[in-house]
């Protein structure tokens, strides 16, 4: 009687093993996107973490104009609602020409046309105004690229900025580890982790041709730290 013995040896899969470097979430250059010159700015702030005004252009010259141009639509709207209480009246007195009434009319309607465009103005005062005040929400300042008393124009570097709410790793993964990557367990430096994928690119890299960039977000504050990163199934 002849025996068959069969060897059941388990399947291992070993995981690839990537290293990434933690990095703070997104990176950001502040441009100017109106001209004026910086009259705030406090170097104080580099490489902090900023909730406030960060830096302030001149915006005197722009409130004044702001100022004259509300006062005029002001002025302009009382002699509007006179006008407009004239022509209701004269448009009631006999043997009055339908050219006298239409002349009226037409002073009516330039009048509007008035008002409507320094509407417009006054819009884009305010607008350049807000534009004057450079405002951020907890974002870290690297560095100033400007200094106070500089005079700067639409789309001058500022500062670069860095959003710390959360980090990433960006690790390229090989094919094996693509597939059904977001079902996977991360570990991190051989442990369970509560690291989570951002992103996942599905066309291969430019530079790492044969792989996928997968972003992944942690939080943590160690920027610069390596840490061994590994996908398993």
């Amino acid at each position: 009687m002849k025996f068959i013995i069969l060897f059941i040896t388990p399947i291992v899969i070993y995981a690839q093993t990537y290293m990434a470097k933690i990095e703070p979430y997104d990176m950001f250059t502040i441009y100017a996107q109106t001209s004026g010159q910086v009259i705030a700015l406090d170097k104080n702030d580099e490489t902090k973490i900023v909730n406030s005004v960060l830096i302030q252009l001149d915006d005197s010259l722009e409130k004044q104009k702001l100022k004259i141009y509300q006062n005029q639509l002001s002025m302009y709207n009382k002699k509007l609602s006179i006008l407009n209480e004239n022509y209701k009246k004269f448009v009631k007195i006999r043997g009055k020409s339908k050219s006298d009434k239409d002349d009226k009319y037409y002073v009516i309607l330039e009048l509007e046309v008035t008002i409507e465009s320094l509407k417009i103005l006054i819009t884009e005062l305010q607008d350049t105004i807000n534009k004057k005040s450079i405002a951020v929400n907890d974002l870290y300042i690297k560095e100033f690229l400007v200094n106070k008393g500089d005079y700067v124009s639409i789309g001058t570097a500022l500062a670069s900025t860095y959003d710390v709410s959360k980090s990433k790793l960006i690790v390229y993964v090989s094919n094996d580890d693509y597939q059904d990557i977001r079902n996977k367990k991360i570990l991190i430096n051989g442990k369970d982790s509560r690291v989570k994928i951002d992103k996942v690119d599905k066309v291969l890299d430019a530079t790492y041709v044969s792989a996928h960039k997968v972003t992944l977000v942690l939080d943590s504050t160690e920027y610069g730290k390596v840490l061994k990163v590994e996908f398993i199934k």
